[in-house]
């Protein structure tokens, strides 16, 4: 369970791997980093549309769309509450309450006097000690 709860970092860890690497070779390949900024950015989302008459997309719309692309899916994963973390703060969180009304049970078995005396206060704790245990 714990492996396929780091599947989707992974395989984003693998892909921002794979955009470096294409990046750099990119770059060895047009010799140097202007061409990331000759990119059409105002307009890479037009050209998919040629896709639907199977014409060519320009090389830098594919680029546009890949960043785009992995920084919504990091911040989709980064943003994701763990699954595991909040199942763990649930556990613990129950394990506190089941120790807090193990203690008060303590306690009033130690003060039976005080108890004796004033029987709303005994009723009183005891309907408390009943709901945590709900809990």
């Amino acid at each position: 369970m714990k492996k396929l709860a780091r599947l989707p970092a992974l395989l984003l860890t693998l892909n921002w791997l794979l955009f470096v690497i294409a990046f750099a070779l990119t770059c060895k390949a047009q010799g140097n980093v202007l061409w990331w900024l000759r990119i059409d950015w105002s307009a890479w989302l037009s050209a998919y549309g040629a896709m639907t008459q199977m014409a060519d997309i320009p090389a830098g719309s594919v680029w546009v769309m890949w960043i785009l692309a992995s920084v919504a899916l990091t911040l989709l994963v980064m943003l994701q509450p763990a699954p595991v973390a909040a199942a763990e703060g649930q556990k613990s969180a129950q394990k506190l309450a089941q120790e807090s009304a193990q203690d008060a049970r303590r306690q009033l078995v130690n003060q039976p006097g005080m108890m004796d005396d004033r029987p709303e206060l005994k009723e009183k704790i005891l309907k408390l000690h009943q709901s945590l245990e709900r809990i």
